[in-house]
């Protein structure tokens, strides 16, 4: 019974103590603050990098340095795409706009990798909730339709074991979908206590990361489907009609209204166009369907134009050459054009 008793105490003290053990940070003493959000690519290599406590990813990440007087500081949030799951760090596309050396109004454009993978509005709200007190004079969003999904608005890891800012954010925003299940007592407590676990074997990994040199090992590539399907439903949607409902456009204002003053540049991405291939008249990659895709890109420049957000629709900015593993995976080369396509938007925001 003692035992049983000391083992309760013990499993609610971390229970209570898991949701504020975020501010424990090693990266920053040490010099080795990360540049992108850590991704475990390698299990169980890295699996260290596999944290998901909203407080520690944001203290580990170079953004929490306090900002220079000379520095234009740009935020850029979006999936793996902007991550750069097949790239090197120098290849991504933030790395790939600080090395155009911009200059903005006599200060340096300094630009910000605050990207994680999986499409989500929701996780973007999340994490841009976290990092708008880093005094960001820009934020780029990049999007697709993977991003603004309904079932996307709950279904992400960082939805799932950050339940306290998804509440704060979903009630202040009033996006809750009708029918959300809320977590189980239990599955709070398991969620919790492998919350602290991950977090405690993170603020362990720089002493890897100090003696390697190395604080990203880069994903394995994803194989891309050599044909394309005849099939033109997409995730239980069927054709011909995309309700506008059923895009999640109300998050896209209050991704605006949440950066408040701060302009904010909303990109569709761009993607993999496929042609003169069987189906390819159907689906324009293995992702999208043209159909859902077509009136998905509707909507979203309808409510562009109508509520005056600075958007640019770049999604047939690139040939097929310019993709890797994926319709939305860019090669270095093509991060490098579409940082160059970028610089005139991010000059423009400071005149």
């Amino acid at each position: 019974m003692k035992g049983a008793l000391l083992f309760l105490i013990f499993e609610f003290a971390l229970y209570s103590l898991a949701p504020y053990l975020g501010f424990i940070n090693i990266y920053a003493p040490l010099g080795l603050e990360r540049q992108r959000f850590p991704i475990s690519t390698l299990d169980p290599v890295d699996a260290p990098l596999d944290v998901d406590n909203l407080d520690a990813l944001v203290n580990s990440h170079i953004v929490s340095q306090p900002k220079a007087q000379d520095e234009f500081r740009v935020l850029i949030l979006g999936d793996s795409a902007v991550w750069g799951l097949q790239l090197a760090l120098n290849q991504t596309l933030p790395s790939q706009l600080n090395a155009l050396n911009l200059v903005c109004d006599n200060k340096k454009v300094t630009t910000y990798n605050l990207s994680f993978p999986r499409s989500s509005s929701t996780k973007d709200l999340m994490i841009l909730d976290k990092v708008r007190q880093d005094q960001p004079d820009m934020i780029i969003w990049l999007i697709t339709w993977y991003t603004l999904m309904p079932k996307t608005r709950v279904d992400h890891v960082l939805v799932d074991q950050n339940p306290d800012e998804f509440y704060k954010l979903a009630n202040r925003f009033d996006f809750l979908p009708k029918d959300y299940q809320p977590l189980s007592l239990l599955d709070e407590i398991f969620n919790q206590q492998r919350a602290f676990f991950r977090t405690i074997r993170y603020q362990l990994y720089p002493m890897i990361q100090f003696a390697t040199g190395i604080d990203q090992i880069p994903g394995p590539p994803e194989t891309m489907p050599a044909g394309l399907s005849s099939d033109t439903t997409f995730e239980g949607l069927k054709p011909p009609t995309l309700r506008k409902s059923q895009v999640s456009l109300d998050q896209v204002q209050d991704f605006y209204d949440l950066a408040g003053k701060t302009p904010v540049l909303l990109i569709n991405e761009p993607m993999l166009i496929l042609s003169g291939i069987p189906n390819s008249d159907v689906r324009y990659n293995s992702y999208y369907p043209r159909w859902v895709y077509d009136q998905y890109r509707q909507y979203l420049g309808e409510d562009a134009s109508q509520n005056g957000w600075d958007y640019l629709d770049l999604w047939d900015l690139f040939p097929p050459g310019y993709f890797t593993d994926t319709p939305l995976h860019l090669t270095p080369y093509g991060e490098q054009k579409l940082a160059e396509t970028l610089a005139p938007s991010i000059l423009k925001a400071c005149q």
